[in-house]
């Protein structure tokens, strides 16, 4: 059961203009090397802001921004069928969202910190960091219909043709679901993303990305990185784009080859990364900036930037209504 006052900050949503875009978008002029690339004219973008405890929704097109107060520290997002699912840790809760008439239309309690979250079908997955489990979701009921034991910490999971990848953090460990297979991986996996014919996992205390093969999880390689692995993003079949959590810095890197094909120069802090529903311009979080980055995927020309809320994590960008 909510407080009345939470329910009552749930409630309120603001709407501003947005008139630092203006001003971030024409500074171009100032620095020709901070800005070389037009800004995304529209789209639809959605970032959670863990401190603010709050999501932030920015229409490109109409230069204007909406605030949702949440009931706790949003983690993951993921979109279906007109409606969004976030993760609360602490709040121990799955939200439903309208997001094109910011809303929270249903919870369902999860005991155990959820943090993880995917969703296929019409079925949500959600790992809870505490329980060590993995647990399915009806998302037309929103009722819990399984739950899976997974090892220490689930913190992530992806998805792939009702296969379920899921990384273990604080056992260091690649687990497939259903069934017992499982993999090493390098220390405190992160983050998980299947690409094409191999999963690869973020591994932040080690630096490096592990390229498993799909099917087996046998080690095809591992990629050091210059930087601490927080997030990492499906670019294509081969390539992944990595959040350089301490470095300030997202690489783009070649899962084939294992080579770290280029670095972009971020704000400090980088964290969620998403791209356009066209797949031309990726977006990064950056914590201490509190601000979400843009770049052209073409050439990776820097396209300016937006202030988000506090603390900004998880972004995903959506389709219009």
């Amino acid at each position: 059961m909510l407080r009345p006052n939470r329910l009552n900050r749930m409630a309120t949503m603001a709407t501003l203009p947005l008139m630092a875009v203006v001003i971030v978008f024409a500074s171009r002029a100032i620095s020709a090397v901070q800005v070389s690339a037009d800004p995304p004219g529209d789209g639809f973008l959605v970032v959670a802001n863990l401190r603010e405890e709050s999501l932030s929704f920015l229409h490109l097109a109409s230069a204007q921004t909406q605030t949702l107060a949440l009931p706790g520290p949003p983690h993951e997002m993921a979109f279906a069928s007109g409606r969004l699912y976030i993760t609360l840790g602490r709040a121990n809760l799955l939200l439903e969202v309208d997001p094109y008439a910011p809303g929270i239309l249903r919870q369902l309690p999860l005991d155990g910190e959820p943090h993880g979250l995917a969703i296929e079908g019409e079925t949500i997955f959600v790992t809870l960091d505490l329980a060590n489990a993995l647990v399915t979701i009806d998302r037309v009921t929103l009722a819990e219909t399984a739950r899976t034991p997974t090892g220490n910490t689930p913190h992530a999971v992806a998805l792939n043709r009702g296969a379920a990848y899921v990384t273990a953090s604080r056992d260091n460990r690649l687990q497939r679901l259903p069934g017992d297979a499982f993999a090493a991986t390098g220390a405190l996996p992160e983050s998980v993303a299947v690409v094409g014919p191999a999963v690869v996992t973020a591994n932040a205390d080690s630096r490096s990305l592990d390229v498993f093969a799909l099917e087996s999880l046998s080690l095809v390689r591992r990629v050091g990185l210059q930087g601490r692995p927080v997030r990492v993003l499906p670019l294509d079949e081969r390539l992944v784009l990595v959040s350089l959590n301490d470095e300030a810095r997202v690489a783009v890197v070649d899962t084939e080859s294992g080579k770290v094909k280029r670095h972009l120069r971020t704000p400090g802090y980088p964290d969620g990364l998403c791209l356009d529903t066209a797949g031309e311009y990726l977006a990064v979080a950056s914590n201490e900036s509190d601000s979400i980055s843009f770049f052209r995927v073409e050439d990776w020309a820097r396209a300016g930037s937006l202030p988000a809320g506090h603390g900004p994590g998880a972004c995903i960008w959506i389709p219009p209504r």
